[in-house]
């Protein structure tokens, strides 16, 4: 392995810092007399959720303004001495704000649960602790009752989330002890698959299928921990783990907390999400709570949004915390034994620069930190994780959130472009080159002025990991680069038309009560969604619009080394074979069965191969397919997505790069709209 992002002195730091924080946990002291409750009696009880916090240790925005331990409130909020930090969430921040409710619960004599609904890693710069994970140490630091696992657990395969909970652990076993709770999780029970590691976890009651919790109050708490098939389906690296969706099964468990264990309430803490949560509730938190009787609270993960209020669906209350730890959501319970759940009250806590950190936690990020810029510095000397590398003066490198060309897509697609110039310019590629990339995989933007730091840069693109253990040293998703023939970049044409047909309402409501094929074109393409939407480079397209039922018409390619896409494309050859670039997720979506469905509903089939088209990518050979950052040397050496998404940045305008400005001219939104800089409908 190469020298290690992570640090060893931690769990001896947290026993030193830990009664720092005055932060009352739910567990009653062993002395005290926990009573017994009789049908009739009413007692209450406080739930604090997180979810999706995605490694945010040093919050969500500009690395660089990240000041949770000046003592001074630039939030912009009111009050506020300015607006310099922009920044929200942070476990410093997070921990203050727990520590702050459980002492004011506790004063009115209200035990408090600490919870998270999952898709606490990958996200940032943290998650190269893998050998002492920062996510897990918080979670302890903080003394939370349960945890649940989403499906970014999984990126980094069952064994490596398994090796990742060890280390947490550590050699005794007890630097880490939060319950983790997967109630529909299904490992394979076959020893030398890589499962294994999980599997011993559960033996060895790491993980659980379920938990009660008896608060001080007397109150018994059943905990679920579910992952919703939504968020399965975007879990391709857990196999063999699979998850039982089926309500029956749910509903058992539920009834076993219930009748046989003892649980007055149940609560779910669901990787599953809420779609349109403060408009038209659905998605699989709403099924789950029509289907399954007995589950009195789904605390909900996985889509990203926050409930601004409750969602009560039956007898069930649903609530959302939201994302990054922007904001750490309350539910305050009063519960009748015997009759149910009396009242509920939902708050919302933000989480900005209005909070100040909690100065033990912010010790131990601060300590990461300096490990993280030890380790940088050897592979990249001069760079820090909050050092400022790059600049920008575009207003169009938001995240994207629509099934549309943007241009922080147009940015990424063209940096993994650029990582075939030493091919191109070596004569091994001759024709023109397509980068592609989701939007479902970038996780964060850069604003206008901004000063972009590496930790910045990491954030946009921090997902995944190798399925090679040798090269799981550093994360993200490693690139492969494949063939695609000129008809097959067509049929992924058409697929990002139907993309942004799937979200155009008029056309949607037109084909649903159209004839037959257009009722199967509707149902196809309710299955989609902004996340599918491909950012391409090297391809410039149109396509019909509404009038024209989002029909391809034309696909022209740029030069193999016009990598801004700025020059005069030329049109597509149906039988050539072009090479791509693209991720590791991509391809393993591109080859799960419910895609190759989908792709052959649409009779659009795309089947990366080799350069002659001999050989197909599949499970068994797609890591022959890798990009090589060394050719030179024996093996693979991975080209991670955050690495040509950096190196495209750094690099001089003679290697095809940026220089360190993100240019208005190449990505803003009139070079979206206008000319040849524009890749579709120009």
């Amino acid at each position: 392995m190469k020298r290690s992002l992570l640090l060893s002195a931690m769990p001896l730091l947290i026993f030193f810092v830990i009664g720092c924080t005055d932060s009352p946990k739910n567990n009653p002291p062993a002395e005290a007399v926990i009573p017994t409750l009789q049908t009739g009696d009413t007692v209450e009880f406080t739930i604090l959720q997180t979810t999706d916090l995605h490694d945010h240790a040093s919050g969500a925005g500009p690395s660089a303004e990240y000041s949770p331990a000046d003592g001074i409130d630039n939030s912009g909020g009111t009050g506020s001495a300015g607006s310099s930090d922009s920044t929200e969430g942070g476990y410093a921040r997070l921990a203050a704000k727990i520590a702050s409710l459980r002492l004011q619960k506790a004063a009115l004599g209200v035990p408090v649960m600490l919870v998270d609904s999952g898709d606490f890693l990958m996200g940032t710069v943290y998650d190269m602790t893998i050998e002492n994970p920062a996510a897990f140490q918080f979670f302890e630091f903080m003394g939370y009752d349960a945890i649940t696992l989403g499906n970014h657990e999984f990126d980094w395969t069952p064994a490596a989330l398994a090796l990742m909970i060890n280390n947490a652990m550590g050699t005794a076993g007890t630097d880490f002890t939060v319950p983790i709770v997967a109630t529909n999780m299904v490992t394979d029970n076959t020893s030398g698959t890589d499962d294994d590691g999980i599997e011993a976890m559960k033996a060895a009651g790491v993980i659980t299928s379920t938990r009660l919790i008896t608060l001080a109050n007397g109150l018994q708490v059943g905990i679920i921990g579910l992952m919703g098939p939504t968020a399965d389906f975007y879990a391709p690296g857990a196999a063999p783990i699979t998850f039982d969706h089926t309500a029956a099964f749910i509903q058992s468990q539920v009834d076993d907390l219930k009748n046989n264990q003892g649980a007055h309430i149940v609560v779910a803490l669901s990787h599953s999400g809420v779609v349109d949560p403060n408009g038209t509730p659905s998605g699989d938190d709403i099924t789950l709570a029509n289907a399954v009787t007995g589950i009195d609270i789904i605390a909900s993960g996985h889509e990203h949004v926050k409930t601004n209020d409750y969602i009560k669906v039956g007898d069930t209350y649903i609530f959302c915390a939201g994302h990054y730890g922007r904001n750490l959501a309350r539910l305050d319970v009063s519960f009748t034994v015997g009759t149910g759940i009396q009242t509920v009250s939902l708050n919302n806590n933000a989480i900005d620069d209005g909070i100040p950190g909690d100065p033990s936690m912010n010790y131990i990020v601060g300590v990461y930190d300096a490990e993280l810029n030890a380790a940088l510095g050897t592979l990249m000397p001069g760079i820090t994780l909050n050092g400022v590398i790059a600049g920008t003066d575009s207003d169009n490198l938001a995240i994207p959130t629509a099934a549309q060309e943007s241009g922080m897509a147009n940015l990424i697609a063209d940096s993994l472009r650029n990582t075939l110039l030493p091919y191109v310019a070596a004569g091994a590629m001759t024709t023109p080159t397509v980068g592609i990339i989701a939007n479902g995989n970038i996780r964060s933007g850069f604003s206008l002025g901004q000063n972009i730091s590496f930790a910045d840069i990491y954030g946009v693109l921090p997902l995944g990991m190798t399925m090679d253990a040798t090269q799981q040293d550093i994360p993200g998703y490693p690139l492969l680069q494949v063939y695609l023939t000129g008809a097959e970049l067509q049929n992924l044409c058409r697929f990002d038309a139907y993309v942004i047909a799937s979200q155009d309402a008029a056309f949607m409501a037109a084909i649903a009560s159209g004839s037959a094929a257009e009722q199967a074109l509707y149902a196809a393409l309710s299955q989609l969604g902004p996340d599918y939407f491909l950012g391409l480079s090297g391809i410039q397209f149109t396509h019909g619009g509404i009038a024209g039922g989002y029909q391809v018409t034309s696909v022209n390619l740029y030069g193999n080394t016009d990598f801004q896409c700025q020059g005069t494309a030329t049109t597509v050859d149906a039988s050539t074979q072009y090479p791509c670039v693209l991720d590791l997720y991509i391809v393993l979506l591109l080859q799960s069965a419910d895609m190759q469905q989908l792709l052959q509903g649409l009779a659009i089939p795309i089947v990366p191969t080799n350069a002659d088209g001999s050989v197909e990518v599949s499970a068994a050979n797609l890591l022959d397919f890798r990009l090589d950052a060394d050719p030179v040397t024996d093996g693979i050496q991975e080209v991670k997505e955050w690495q040509a998404f950096l190196s495209y940045i750094l690099a001089a305008e003679s290697d095809g790069g940026l220089a360190s400005m993100i240019p208005d001219a190449y990505y803003g939104a009139s070079s979206i709209t206008s000319g040849n800089a524009s890749r579709i409908n120009p």
